[in-house]
């Protein structure tokens, strides 16, 4: 018996689909109200049973990091765990959502779990703040199997200054791209940046 099973947040993907207008693949508007109804009506289930089950959708709060017009581009390396993402670029910090003792029964939540997986992956040094974070809209793509089973919550953090630093350097690397060659790295990308950079980042 594993009992160190990771319980994540997932929500009913019928349900979903009936709170937001359904995009096969792409960004797609959302509001608070919407935010709010997630975190609500959620639950936690094991990983293992939600990854391939369509039935539900795992909630990933998926945030890029930006200073004024550069974003912080992150490189996985070979020492992630997860196979299908190796030596992809991605603008998104985030991850899955697991079950918190002070957890606010809103949108509150969504931000707090950003914030902690923002805060593995990352360290803000040298006066370097969080300065707004910005809800953008929902990530889908179901065209692929592992898209089928999670829904990104883009954000946009702003930060002060560009004093961002990665905490697991064997597991990756990044730097700042200004928007203006930002496409240059487009061919790397992993599917949920490119939709990020297709529907928000190219059209700002």
């Amino acid at each position: 018996m594993n009992n160190t099973e990771e319980i994540v947040f997932a929500f009913p993907t019928a349900e979903l689909w009936k709170l937001i207008p359904y995009k096969k693949k792409g960004l797609i508007k959302g509001n608070s109200e919407v935010l709010n109804s997630i975190v609500q009506n959620g639950m936690f289930r094991e990983r293992s049973e939600l990854e391939e089950d369509p039935c539900f959708k795992q909630i990933i709060p998926y945030a890029i990091i930006s200073y004024r017009d550069s974003y912080y581009l992150f490189k996985r390396t070979s020492g992630q765990t997860e196979k299908r993402l190796h030596n992809k670029s991605t603008l998104g910090a985030g991850g899955h959502m697991n079950p918190s003792d002070s957890a606010e029964p809103d949108e509150q939540y969504l931000i707090d779990e950003l914030k902690r997986e923002l805060f593995e992956e990352v360290n803000l040094i040298n006066g370097c703040l969080i300065e707004d974070i910005e809800f953008i809209g929902f990530i889908n793509d179901d065209t692929i199997p592992v898209g089928r089973a999670h829904i990104g919550l883009l954000y946009n953090i702003h930060v002060s200054n560009k004093e961002i630093y990665i905490n697991e350097t064997d597991k990756m690397t990044a730097e700042w791209i200004d928007k203006s060659i930002l496409a240059e790295f487009y061919k790397g990308m992993e599917t949920w940046t490119k939709i990020v950079f297709d529907s928000y980042i190219q059209v700002l």
